[in-house]
């Protein structure tokens, strides 16, 4: 037999299989890579990018547009058709995106690509399929028809196609803005004022430009450092100080803290080097610019497309193939890593000081009346949270609804807390009223009367909806009745006594055990729960507990440290749980040597109602006295002890001396029931736009209907009915609380 040679042959599967685990089945790296392509096609000159979704079931349609410089027939084979060819420029030092040669060709993960471009007056187009086959049309003028249809009147331009299979997820058009606007990758593009990129959703002809604004932050360093085993290559690091310390992981491509690692054009990763298990690491953003990067990429592929051996400096690929960052066993990011990290670590380690010196802004009375506030709060928002997701209307699956619908149904109200009914009209009824009658009258009055306006559904152009506001008079129960034209429903209405405002204090524990017996997480988010535990438990145990998950679905992050609590004289610690699967349940065994205790957690696309935390801190915010920051696990409101108006009452920071005062903790009161308000306000208004402008009427009616609900809840907790009127005793003459500022 004679000796053969040739090239391995690259199949179908194996293109697929490439494409697929490049992209991961996340529709925003297809965007990236079509973004940034079109941004590197306009070079330095000013550019528009259009990028168009088809949000609906079944296949779907993503299509971005840009009238930069077109590809010619022969262009286009070459770039899409010639796996790792070194194509795009980027290998003989352009400033262009280079990664692998693959580039554009991983879209066909998806489904089938489109590429048409017109590029002097010719026409060119290419049909990439998801097996790696391709047809390509013969090259020819283009047409007054061609230009119209893509959008290209005049010059040159290229518009991409993608056919996005079904089982392929289509995020709302809202969360697509946010995620492409803030994505790490695009954050200087989005900056860029030479270009504008936007997002048109086709269903409801809405369109969304994406703008990123880098914060102006105080710079803590800025330099060139040199990079050890790579002679005469420098970084131009520059960090800078956030506003707030952000503890977002590393695999959040929106997360505000961290270091973006640059090369000539492309931001590769976003990172906090060694440091991004450490909390105080999240006060730091900034950047490492190094177009050596590039130089590494570029001379790799080029000693391998002329057979030349690979330097040991540089021996492998330094940008991944996953589109994740950089190989971090590469060298060279090593010794990059090598001389970032100490100028970072200096930094963190200052924040530890500044941190054990202001440990804590609260006193003792107060973090533990802020805690036991926080967690009564968290119960009350999830009740109100619950009840507004109950109203929710009919989804789209709902094909043939009722021709009158009430939401709900049968409701609760109680003695001084309105109550809003919804009303859903089929739009073929042909009514834009409704009327409203309660039998027996007297049991709760119609608010706006018995006549009802309907405007259109924001979702369902087949459905009108109007808001039936409702206010108990006495308890009993009585029957609404809505009617449209011929059609009518009714509601069952039971009116209750006025809400008994229950103070929650937790109880020291007898024995081991978790916080609450049953908890409700949303798939794929995480969350903190408390265990607790007695002295004399603790002084036989030990403090370190070892906490289980009987179900994959729910994973525990780590064991529990437990601390003890002076004020209530109990031991305590937080165990990190993860849901990583939608409908999972399990049981969660904490064990203490021979102790044991358990609690169960259910996955599910709705979460319970947000963990509050509170916290009095010496910083301040503009104009805000407070802002609510959602965190990973729990939702922290913060009061900005350096507000004017509010360091008046609390005294100097940062240890507030007068914030035990009633006066002062009144103001805390005021200010939390209204971050509280706003919470659930932001859940049951999450836009206002068009015909669903909210007018100014109707949302004071809804805050204060939340606020008044909290308002006295936080007085409650804060202050005492026998500390009213307390403060200003002999012994403290008023001159001296005047005196603070």
């Amino acid at each position: 037999m004679k000796a053969e040679s040739g090239r391995v042959t690259y199949g179908s599967r194996a293109f697929h299989q490439d494409a697929t685990e490049a992209m991961a089945g996340d529709i925003v790296r297809g965007l990236i890579e079509t973004i940034t392509n079109s941004d590197d096609a306009y070079g330095d000159k000013n550019g528009k990018i259009r990028v168009e979704i088809e949000h609906r079931h079944g296949p779907w349609q993503v299509i971005t547009r840009d009238r930069a410089k077109g590809m010619s027939a022969a262009r286009l084979k070459t770039a899409i058709v010639h796996l790792g060819e070194r194509t795009s420029g980027f290998e003989s030092g352009e400033s262009v995106r280079g990664n692998l040669g693959r580039g554009a060709k991983d879209l066909a993960a998806f489904g089938p690509v489109t590429f048409e471009s017109i590029c002097d007056d010719r026409f060119a187009r290419l049909l990439l399929s998801p097996d790696g086959l391709y047809s390509l049309d013969p090259e020819r003028d283009a047409t007054v028809q061609d230009r119209d249809r893509l959008g290209i009147p005049r010059g040159n331009g290229t518009v991409v196609t993608v056919a996005v299979n079904e089982n392929i997820r289509c995020p709302q058009h809202a969360k697509l803005v946010t995620k492409l606007s803030k994505h790490y990758q695009l954050r200087d593009i989005m900056a860029d004022q030479r270009r504008e990129v936007s997002l048109f959703d086709l269903n409801h002809k809405k369109s969304d430009i994406l703008r990123y604004t880098y914060p102006v932050l105080p710079v803590e360093f800025s330099g060139d450092v040199e990079i050890a085993g790579y002679a005469g290559v420098k970084a131009r690091v520059t960090v800078s100080r956030n506003h707030d310390c952000y503890d977002d992981p590393q695999s959040d491509p929106l997360r505000p803290a961290g270091l973006l690692v640059k090369g000539r054009r492309a931001i590769y990763e976003n990172t906090l080097f060694k440091f991004e298990s450490n909390s105080f690491a999240g006060w730091f953003s900034g950047r490492v610019e190094c177009p050596y990067i590039d130089d590494l990429a570029s001379d790799y592929d080029r000693r391998l497309f002329v057979k030349q051996p690979q330097e040991p400096s540089n021996p492998i690929p330094i940008i991944t193939r996953r589109r994740d960052g950089l190989q971090h066993t590469h060298p060279f990011y090593r010794a990059l890593a090598a001389a970032v990290e100490p100028i970072l670590g200096s930094l963190v380690r200052a924040e530890e000081e500044r941190a054990r010196k202001h440990k804590s802004s609260e006193s003792a009375v107060m973090r533990r009346t802020l805690d036991a506030l926080g967690r009564d709060l968290s119960r009350l928002i999830d009740e109100d949270l619950r009840e507004i997701d109950d109203d929710g209307l009919p989804g789209s699956g709902d094909k043939n609804p009722p021709y009158v619908k009430l939401i709900p149904e049968q409701a609760t109200l109680y003695l001084g807390e309105d109550k809003t009914i919804t009303a859903v009209v089929r739009a073929d009824v042909g009514i834009q009223l409704v009327t409203c009658q309660m039998e027996p009258a007297g049991v709760a009055e119609l608010v706006d009367g018995s006549a009802v306006k309907l405007s259109p559904h924001r979702k369902r152009p087949d459905l009108l909806t109007g808001q039936i506001r409702l206010r108990p008079l006495l308890e009993d129960e009585s029957l609404l009745t809505v009617t449209a034209g011929e059609h009518s429903a009714l509601a069952l209405i039971e009116v209750r006594p006025e809400r008994e405002i229950v103070e929650v204090e937790v109880p020291p524990p007898d024995h081991l055990q978790f916080e609450r017996s049953t908890y409700r997480m949303s798939w794929t988010r995480k969350k903190r729960i408390r265990v607790l535990a007695p002295i004399e438990l603790v002084d036989a145990e030990g403090k370190n507990v070892r906490v289980h998950s009987s179900d994959a679905g729910v994973v525990v992050r780590g064991d529990v440290e437990l601390s003890l609590d002076e004020d209530r004289e109990f031991y305590f610690g937080d165990v990190l749980v993860e849901a990583r699967t939608l409908g999972a349940q399990s049981t969660l065994s904490a064990n203490l040597g021979a102790v044991i205790a358990t609690c169960r957690v259910v996955v599910t696309k709705d979460e319970e109602g947000p963990n509050i935390i509170i916290r009095i801190v010496p910083e301040e915010a503009g104009t805000r006295r407070s802002v609510v920051e959602q965190k990973e696990d729990h939702t922290l409101i913060k009061i900005m002890g350096f507000h004017p108006a509010i360091k008046r009452y609390l005294g100097s920071a940062p240890e507030f001396p007068l914030q035990d005062l009633s006066v002062s903790r009144a103001l805390v009161a005021e200010i939390i029931a209204d971050q509280a308000a706003r919470v659930v306000m932001e859940r049951k208004f999450p836009t206002a736009t068009g015909e669903e402008q909210l007018d100014a009427a109707r949302f004071y009616v809804e805050h204060y209907r939340y606020l008044t609900k909290y308002l006295s809840r936080c007085h409650k907790a804060l202050i005492g009915d026998r500390e009213i009127g307390d403060d200003a005793t002999p012994d403290e003459p008023a001159a001296e609380h005047q005196s603070v500022g």
